[in-house]
């Protein structure tokens, strides 16, 4: 009984205890301003990681050290900042915090691969593709072929080498076999006989318990065949170990287990430890993972060579081709037609000579193969038709241009004559095969050139092609595949062409921006802020870009696009480069987009970009709490703009914003010193924007209306009254509220384009969901022309913009105050899906997307 009453004490006191005061609006004001700093400092040190993972910088793993850390330090400023702002009531960013940064200091350490949270199996389709130690890099090729490329892939999954340290930890097998491997390499045992002993422990192992049951699970369908092939750590990268390792084809289902101990064991066949010890590996650990696909019954298969090692000069590709399965044309047990193609559309068939094909080997019902002799009539028919062909080639390329090296892959045509990606892996090519004839800078001076020392590299690399330069939708479908992609802006509209591209050139935009990411993950050679290439490279002639020194030449430059492809190092494969871009997985995705989404928390924090997204809105809302606004900020100068524009808007100056020779409290637009308020309000109060007619309403439209509630949209702000604005000499914070629609615009106009962005979000309507939802798309057609990044969710738009000038960011923010202006009805006269495009040729036709920058 005393327990309880000591309880119902505390309880009490905690009750009575008040409620701590507000902090004031000098202690608010200068958190936030810490806060913006430090924010800034923060989106630097991300936008300068960007740019290193284009390739044109040499970093070691310090630097990633070293940029952690900052970064760290920096966002446990931002989180401190904002709970002395915030009365403490965002203490679990703390968490958030710890959450994002182990697994990245854990990467740092090269602990990544010991963690739980590696899977033991995991889908080809959800591959981790910057984690080629966990799934080899046979799977690794593969799961890039598929996720990056998009090509088609067999579906399957990977048994993990997380998986095969398991199997070894149960059966306790990791000592015995070191054990032999020393006695091996010391002369006391001898090859063959280290090879069975160490092959017959693992065939004798079981599977763990939880590997055993995840194989089976993916492996579900009973009737589904399998190919169950080695996927060893460094497999198909610059060591082949190609054959070394066993491959079982036509695996039932049932069967899977016990082909997955006989890949393992495979790992020390006799040859396999010769190889490694010839390679000077066998210091370090082996490891092996495991592909399963579904066996593809091949009517057709082969390889192709994306150089042909007996005329390496000739710009040609070789394609070689057999009835059946292709692990005949791979093993030579097959006559085979071999097809010599011109790399260069229409990809002509220089030489073809096509064998007489007696015997072809199919997939045997229950398992297995046999050899059936293939039909006299179809004995010296091409085995491969014209269109596939250039199917093929054109996969070829892209593989080639992807990985940076000529290409060795195996294809095959399904029985419904669907073709598919089987391997890809670099070739072997003698050294001498290659030699170049004469020094390449030498070379590339008998070409001339038209562009030199202009720019950023967004990513490094040489590519050649035709120039074609994009200004439309309607010049998308158009682009060709291999041609080099002009532009003036990087605009995300842009992306659905970026694999098809040997080469980017734009004149504006950032090396961290949307569009260069998407370059980067393509490893298309990109150039960004080239002045005047638009109209200095001539529509369909050829040019060769050499974005590593800035270069672009006219014509093609066979000797040094050779030279990239053979010599020069892939510095996208480097151990620093895998690790900054698994770094900047945790770092640059954005997926809180929606404050008013359920995930809006510290919980739902996933990367660093998130907590930045989090901390900045919740810091903003805090200036503008108007429950406590008038007490909080009792004393402080609060501006109303007077203007012929009915929006009231209020305007609060950190430093800067307003002309200080102001006196009162009451301001016109001349006195606005804010660079973003200035250029936003010079769209909104322009000619003809800003009507005060009474819009007709339809029938459907005014009942929607009538019972419209504002608690319906998911936009809601936890805030009512009037539109604030909070703004700096380079900074703008405006949260406008018209009717029932709600626009927020952040933005920052530095000098310095690295600086600058644009944050806008627009929710709400009056109309029922499916008018309102019409108004967002055209919103986020308008803006994509605009060169924004757009994100449309039912009636919600969010768009972004990074890295612009302040004469684009000028232009940007004018054009987004026409638009508060132009779309403040529109939701009531956009009755059908028809009238999006007659809505946006209208704004079109008054602010054209292409139109000159005015001065700041």
């Amino acid at each position: 009984m005393a327990d309880l009453l000591e309880m119902l004490k505390r309880l009490w006191g905690r009750i009575r205890r008040p409620k701590p005061e507000a902090a004031p609006f000098p202690e608010i004001f200068e958190q936030f301003q810490t806060l913006l700093q430090d924010h800034q400092q923060v989106m630097e040190l991300i936008a300068d990681l960007g740019e290193k993972s284009g390739g044109e910088y040499i970093f070691d793993r310090k630097y990633l050290v070293d940029f952690t850390n900052t970064l760290h330090t920096l966002l446990l400023r931002m989180v401190n900042s904002l709970n002395l702002m915030a009365d403490k009531r965002y203490m679990d960013l703390y968490t958030s915090l710890d959450r994002i940064f182990q697994p990245m200091e854990a990467e740092l350490r090269g602990r990544l691969l010991l963690s739980e949270e590696m899977p033991l199996v995991i889908g080809l389709s959800a591959l981790p593709l910057d984690h080629p130690e966990l799934t080899g890099g046979k799977a690794n090729n593969l799961g890039r072929i598929s996720q990056s490329l998009k090509l088609p892939v067999p579906n399957g999954f990977v048994i993990t080498t997380r998986a095969y340290r398991k199997f070894l930890e149960v059966n306790r097998l990791e000592e015995r076999i070191h054990a032999r491997l020393e006695a091996w390499t010391a002369g006391e045992l001898d090859t063959e006989q280290t090879s069975r002993q160490i092959q017959y422990s693992i065939l004798a192992g079981l599977p763990p318990k939880e590997v055993a049951a995840e194989i089976r699970r993916q492996a579900a369908r009973d009737e589904m065949y399998w190919a169950v092939r080695s996927s060893a750590y460094g497999e198909d990268g610059e060591l082949t170990f190609a054959g070394l390792h066993e491959t079982r084809l036509q695996v039932p289902s049932r069967k899977i287990l016990s082909a997955y101990k006989e890949v393992l064991a495979s790992l020390y066949s006799s040859q396999a430890l010769i190889y490694r010890q010839r390679m000077g590996l066998l210091g370090e650990e082996a490891a092996m993972a495991v592909l399963c696909q579904e066996t593809i019954a091949s009517r057709t298969a082969g390889v192709i060579h994306t150089l042909d090692l007996s005329a390496p000069e000739a710009n040609c590709l070789v394609i070689y081709a057999s009835w059946g399965w292709g692990r005949t044309v791979v093993e030579g047990r097959a006559q085979v037609d071999r097809l010599v193609v011109e790399k260069d559309p229409p990809f002509r068939v220089s030489a073809a000579e096509i064998a007489r094909k007696e015997i072809m080997v199919r997939p045997k019902p229950g398992g297995g193969e046999e050899e059936i002799a293939v039909p006299p009539e179809q004995q010296i028919l091409p085995s491969l038709a014209d269109e596939d062909v250039s199917t093929l080639v054109k996969w070829a390329l892209s593989l080639e241009r992807y990985f940076k090296r000529p290409q060795e892959i195996e294809w095959a045509q399904d029985d419904a004559g669907a073709l598919w990606i089987l391997q890809s892996r670099s070739m072997n090519i003698p050294r001498m095969t290659m030699a170049l004839h004469g020094n390449i800078a030498e070379i590339t001076s008998r070409y001339p050139v038209l562009i030199k020392d202009v720019g950023t590299v967004a990513h490094a690399g040489v590519g050649s092609g035709p120039v074609c330069r994009v200004d439309s939708d309607a010049k998308l479908e158009l682009f060709p595949e291999g041609g080099v992609l002009v532009i003036k802006y990087t605009a995300p509209w842009l992306t659905p062409i970026v694999p098809k591209a040997s080469a980017i050139v734009s004149e504006r935009g950032s090396a961290a921006g949307h569009l260069a990411t998407i370059a980067r993950e393509f490893r298309v050679p990109t150039l960004v802020g080239v002045e005047g290439a638009y109209d200095r490279l001539p529509e369909g002639d050829e040019v060769t870009v050499d974005t590593k020194q800035r270069v672009i030449y006219a014509g093609r430059i066979k000797e040094l696009l050779q030279y990239e492809l053979v010599q020069a190092p892939a510095f996208e494969e480097t151990q620093e480069f895998r690790q900054l871009r698994r770094l900047l997985k945790r770092i640059a995705p954005l997926h809180l987009i929606d404050p008013e989404a359920s995930n809006f928390t510290p919980q739902g924090c996933e990367s660093v970009h998130d907590v930045i997204r989090f901390i900045h809105e919740k810091a903003v809302n805090e200036l503008m709490d108007l429950p406590r606004f008038l007490k909080r900020f009792k004393g402080v100068q609060i501006y109303t703009l007077s203007s012929d524009v009915p929006i009231g808007l209020k305007i609060l100056d950190l430093e800067g914003g307003i002309d200080p020779q102001v006196q009162g409290n009451r301001v016109t637009a001349e006195h606005i010193r804010s660079l973003p308020l200035k250029a936003l309000w010079e769209g909104v109060s322009a000619p003809g924007v800003w009507s005060t007619e009474p819009i007709p309403v339809d029938f459907k439209g005014m009942m929607s209306s009538l019972t419209k509630t504002w608690a319906e949209s998911p936009g809601t702000m936890g805030y009512t009254g009037f539109n604030l604005a909070v703004v700096s000499r380079v900074y703008m914070n405006l949260h406008l509220r018209l009717g029932y629609h709600l626009n927020l615009v952040d933005a920052r106009m530095h000098p310095e384009p690295q600086h600058n962005h644009i944050y806008f979000r627009f929710v709400g309507g009056v109309t029922d969901m499916t008018r309102r939802s019409r108004r967002a798309q055209l919103l986020a057609h308008i803006l994509s022309k605009f060169h924004f990044k757009v994100d449309v969710k039912g009636d919600l738009v969010v768009a972004r913009v990074l890295h612009l000038s302040q004469e684009e960011m000028h232009l940007r923010l004018e054009v987004l105050g026409q638009l508060i202006g132009f779309t403040r009805q529109l939701d009531i006269q956009l009755k059908s899906d028809a009238d999006i495009p007659q809505f946006m040729e209208s704004f079109f036709q008054q602010h054209s997307p292409d139109r000159e920058t005015p001065s700041a």
